[in-house]
């Protein structure tokens, strides 16, 4: 179980797909100037859950 940036408690049933699932998502980007804050915010979730996970 990890704790996310917004406070909730993640329970990991498998933690290889968690970890991949995080890579992805970590790694995902688009390139919608409107969206940029949206990116970054999404961005940084990710990137905490992977270095959680690992």
């Amino acid at each position: 179980m990890i704790t996310d940036l917004n406070a909730f408690y993640l329970e990991i049933n498998d933690l290889q797909l968690a970890i991949m699932q995080a890579d992805d998502d970590r790694h995902f980007e688009h390139f919608i100037p409107d969206l940029i804050d949206l990116a970054i915010a999404k961005w940084t979730y990710w990137v905490d859950v992977y270095q959680k996970v690992l």
